[in-house]
């Protein structure tokens, strides 16, 4: 799947994060999480469709749980150039053990509510 390129102004700092992380385990059972992305732009960024479509598409692969930060990082690696890529995954408790993977840069997450507000 290709993640098609927006330009934006270079230097923006940009945050991605999605509550709809879901991607299969070696064992065949359900992974699901919250996806944190963050950048420096270099003056493109990914297009949100393209974005979400992957995310979605990750629902059909088989991943270790401490590999699924790496996959997402070189995507978007390979898709757009940036400084200071990071990406956390926060992922729901399994057998009562709570996870957070991260590849690349370290950052601090940041998720607003979903409210629509006028």
């Amino acid at each position: 799947m290709e993640l098609r390129t927006l330009k934006v102004v270079k230097d923006t700092q940009i945050q991605y994060s999605s509550k709809e992380l879901l991607f299969l385990a070696q064992s065949g059972q359900p992974y699901r999480g919250t996806l944190y992305i963050n950048f420096l732009s270099k003056g493109t960024t990914i297009n949100l469709i393209d974005l979400k479509k992957y995310i979605t598409s990750l629902r059909s692969k088989v991943l270790n749980s401490e590999n699924i930060a790496y996959e997402i990082y070189e995507k978007i690696n390979t898709s757009i150039t940036t400084n200071n890529l990071g990406v956390i995954v926060d992922l729901s408790a399994r057998g009562g053990i709570q996870q957070r993977v991260s590849y690349g840069k370290d950052f601090q997450t940041v998720l607003k509510p979903n409210i629509f507000q006028v």
